[in-house]
């Protein structure tokens, strides 16, 4: 269903993806820097963050009781040890940002079909 909601989600995710391509990026280029510290957007930081503002509530007895726990969505730590105490391993980061750069395609494409069922609508199946 196209809705206005529909799409400001997901140019909302698109927004987050784009960011977390630039300190990815940035995460690449400070692979040499010595005491860098790896940064990184967690999505289900995010998620979690927004979803504290709602009201999460049972609705049935057979539903699972609403909660949200931290050790689901910790992110990795890749344990590199180098004498520097640079934290960033540039393979785990080149693979990261190929999976975001999937991420962000997908969305586009949502975006794309959520405009195209758009126009269809307004202009009909002609």
């Amino acid at each position: 269903m196209v809705t206005n909601k529909t799409i400001e989600n997901i140019t909302s995710a698109m927004n987050w993806a784009a960011e977390r391509q630039k300190i990815l990026n940035h995460n690449l280029a400070n692979a040499d820097t010595p005491n860098y510290q790896r940064r990184d957007l967690v999505f289900a930081e995010e998620l979690t963050k927004k979803l504290n503002r709602l009201p999460l509530k049972q609705t049935h007895p057979r539903h699972l009781p609403a909660s949200t726990r931290p050790g689901l969505f910790q992110p990795n730590e890749w344990g590199v040890v180098r004498v520097d105490q640079n934290t960033v391993d540039p393979e785990v980061e080149m693979v990261t940002a190929v999976e975001n750069f999937y991420y962000y395609q997908g969305l586009t494409q949502q975006l794309n079909n959520q405009f195209r069922r758009l126009r269809m609508a307004i202009e009909g199946r002609s």
